[in-house]
Order: C-alpha cells, then sequence, then structure tokens
C-alpha cells in the first residue's frame, strides 16, 4: 500500500476508529505507535495528526472526540453491577479473572482495598458518587476531597487549589465553580464507559457523558471532553500548511526506507524492549529526544551500562554463565545497530517528526479556555501550566495521547504519589 494511499483525506470517525482492546486500557503517546507497530504504527500516528489537522482547521466540527487529560488520581471505577443492580465502586481490581473486586459496601472496601488513602478515598465515592444517579459503568479520576481543598492566593486572589497528582488545579473562590467545589465532599472526571452483561466481559469506550447526571451539593463532577468555549483552537492557513508540509516530510522519510527493512527493529528484542525506558530516562532529565544518530549512540551506551550494572550486581561473578550471557547480549546488539544503522536513523527521524509534529497540535490545542486553571506548585510558588495532554480517539474506542512529554512527564516522574498509601 502506497504511503500517499494511506494518508488519502478521510473523516474524522474513519481516521480515529481503532477497536477497543480489553478493559485494561493504556493510553500510548502518539509517537510510541512507531516503536509499538513499525512502519504501520508510523502510519498510524500520521493519520491521527493528519485527522487531527482537519478537525482544528475546519473549526472544530467533531470536538467531542478529543478529551483533555485531567492529571487526578487515583483512577476510579463505579456504577451499576449488570448483574445485580447494585452500585459499587473499585479500582481496577472490579475487572479481575478470578476476583471482582467491585465494592458495595464498607466492609467490602477495608477487606478488598485496606490501604490507608485509598481506603478512605473509596468510602467517600461509594457514599456520594450513588447520589448522581449513574446508570452505567464509568472510570474517572478523583480530582478532590474537601480535605484535600487549600485556599492559595495566585495573582491577588484568593482561590481553592486542590492537586490530585503533580498539576496543581485552582478556581477563583467567589465563583460559581468555586462556591461548588467549596460545598462538595468529593470531586470527579469521567473519561471512560464500559458496556456489557457482566463485569468480567465489559468492554470500553472512550469518552463519559455526565449529561443526564443528578445535581449533588456533596459532587462535583465533570467530564473530559474537549470544550473550546472562546474558539481560539482554530488552525490558521498559515498553520494548517506548515503542518501538511510536515506530514509530507514524514511521508518521505519512511519512503526512503522499505517496511521490511524500517520493522527491522522490531526483530532486536533487547533494542525493543529498552528504547522506552531510555526515552523515559531522557525526559526525567530534561532532555529531549536530539538528533537520530546521537540518540542511537546515547541508546548504545545506555544499553551497556545496563548490562555492566546487571554483571556487577550478580552473586555468581562476572565470569559466570549469567555475566557471559549479558555480555554476549551487548556485543550483539552493537553488532545489530552497525548493521542497521540508516535504518534505525530512519525509524528515529520519523519518531522525531511526529513530536515536532504533535507540538505543533498542541500549541493549538493548548489555546481553549477552561474554567479551571492548572499550575505547577515550584519553591517560588505556583508556575502557569498547560493541562496534563490530550487524548484523540474514535467512535470505536481507539485512542491516542498527546502531551509535552518534556513539560509534565519530567515533573510526574519526579514527585512522590501519596494517594495509594
Amino acid at each position: 500500500m502506497l504511503i500517499t494511499e494511506v494518508l488519502k483525506p478521510r473523516t474524522w470517525h474513519e481516521t480515529l476508529a481503532e477497536a477497543a482492546g480489553d478493559k485494561n486500557l493504556h493510553l500510548e503517546h502518539l509517537e510510541d505507535l512507531v516503536l509499538n507497530n513499525g512502519y504501520d504504527g508510523a502510519i498510524s500516528a500520521l493519520n491521527y495528526v493528519n485527522a487531527l489537522r482537519g478537525m482544528l482547521y475546519t473549526g472544530g466540527q467533531a470536538q467531542s472526540k478529543i478529551t483533555v487529560k485531567w492529571d487526578g488520581a487515583p483512577a476510579i471505577f463505579c456504577g451499576i453491577d449488570p448483574v445485580d443492580s447494585k452500585f459499587f465502586v473499585g479500582t481496577k481490581a472490579v475487572f479481575g479473572k478470578t476476583e471482582q473486586k467491585a465494592a458495595k459496601t464498607n466492609a467490602e472496601i477495608d477487606n478488598w482495598y485496606p490501604g490507608e488513602g485509598l481506603n478512605k478515598k473509596l468510602k467517600l465515592a461509594l457514599e456520594h458518587l450513588s447520589k448522581i444517579g449513574i446508570q452505567n459503568v464509568l472510570q474517572g479520576d478523583m480530582m478532590f476531597t474537601d480535605d484535600s481543598i487549600e485556599e492559595k492566593e495566585i495573582n491577588g486572589e484568593a482561590h481553592l487549589t486542590f492537586t490530585p497528582n503533580t498539576i496543581t488545579y485552582a478556581v477563583p473562590k467567589d465563583s460559581d465553580i468555586g462556591r461548588k467545589i467549596a460545598r462538595a465532599k468529593i470531586g470527579i472526571v469521567f473519561h471512560t464507559t464500559y458496556k456489557g452483561e457482566t463485569l468480567t466481559d465489559l468492554s470500553a469506550e472512550f469518552g463519559a457523558s455526565v449529561g443526564g447526571f443528578q445535581e449533588s451539593m456533596d459532587v462535583w463532577f465533570d467530564d473530559a471532553y474537549y470544550k473550546d468555549v472562546g474558539g481560539k483552537a482554530t488552525l490558521t492557513k498559515k498553520e494548517n500548511d506548515v503542518i501538511l508540509q510536515g506530514i509530507n516530510q514524514s511521508k518521505k522519510t519512511l519512503g526512503k526506507v522499505d517496511k521490511e527493512r524500517f520493522n527491522t527493529f522490531l526483530t532486536q528484542p533487547d533494542l525493543a524492549e529498552w528504547v522506552k525506558p531510555f526515552i523515559n530516562k531522557k525526559i526525567t532529565a530534561g532532555q529531549s529526544i536530539g538528533e537520530p544518530i546521537q540518540f542511537v549512540k546515547d541508546f548504545v551506551n545506555y544499553f551497556k551500562e545496563r548490562m555492566n550494572k546487571e554483571i556487577d550486581n550478580l552473586k555468581s561473578g562476572p565470569d559466570s554463565p549469567a555475566a557471559k550471557k549479558r555480555i554476549e547480549r551487548d556485543i550483539k546488539l552493537e553488532q545489530f545497530v552497525d548493521d542497521n544503522l540508516n535504518n534505525l536513523l530512519g525509524v528515529m527521524a520519523v519518531y522525531k517528526q511526529l513530536i515536532q509534529l504533535k507540538l505543533k497540535l498542541l500549541k493549538k490545542l493548548e489555546l481553549i479556555e477552561q474554567n479551571v486553571g492548572t499550575f505547577l506548585k515550584t519553591d517560588k510558588g505556583y508556575k502557569v501550566t498547560n493541562p496534563e495532554g490530550f487524548v484523540a480517539f474514535g467512535i470505536e474506542g481507539g485512542a491516542v495521547k498527546l502531551n509535552d512529554r518534556l513539560e509534565f512527564n519530567q515533573a510526574n516522574f519526579n514527585m512522590a504519589k501519596n494517594w495509594s498509601k
């Protein structure tokens, strides 16, 4: 199949409609589709970019197919058990294969979720989320409980703030939403809907509507759908042309490496296994991907260091068969890189180009006007930041994550998480 055929104009639904997997929905970064699926992943990622470009250029006719990624924690699963019609709450353990930990009483929460912090949050969720008339099964991110809200002065104005994970959210204390949050016992943003006859066979659909929920002064709730109230997130012709040019450049890069050679890296298990941890290590250190040639060299050195560290920690010593096996792995990887350098450079060139295209789209998406401000807490006070990111998804459940990994993930990796204790 020709690249030009794959990237022919298609509707938003056609482009983003991908079958949902199982209930363990894991959002991949747009660019990581390349690392997961090679050439086909690159094509899929470019199709996402092209669809988003088209949506933003035409004024966002399908804005409901993008959600804002709220940085809440923990993830809460709740709703009506399709078997006995009773309300339950829990974590992803509600989908356990041998035991479905869908708690319908405080006693069950104590039994299945004894950790102090999580235990308290789930009990509040059980008590209060049952009041808003949920009729199906939903997943959401808990944003606050009433004892986690703090009053802070930001830019000379009193705000109510809450920091469920990494990002601090703030609303003016005297605003309508501020008064609702001040009264609430719990706050949650829903983003995923589940359907099925039993908990074990539920299938997930990205997106959750709260339009039919009953108001309760004890619960502040919202859905995660992208809402550009001010209409600012529309691409100009110049911006649209720049993104189209970037897509075409990626197509040219793909065209220089045929599918079989592009996918060569998928056949080297150590490369496939360790490249993502290496990228995360760079992001944690505040480093970008950089030039492809330097990235490949740095990865080889990183892998060598990992193998040497494993050898040093072996109880059997550096001359043991286990140590020799790791040395052989290191040699094989270096030889593989030498033999396939041009192919790997092509892969990383496309990977980097996808990041650049994603950041251009994010620059426009982040112009949305929100009722809740987003900040990062620093030693010098609060620094304005963008939302954690966005999720682009289709009518059949497929989705990718869009965020500035250097901005958000670096902070996320470096902050302690206390909500699960």
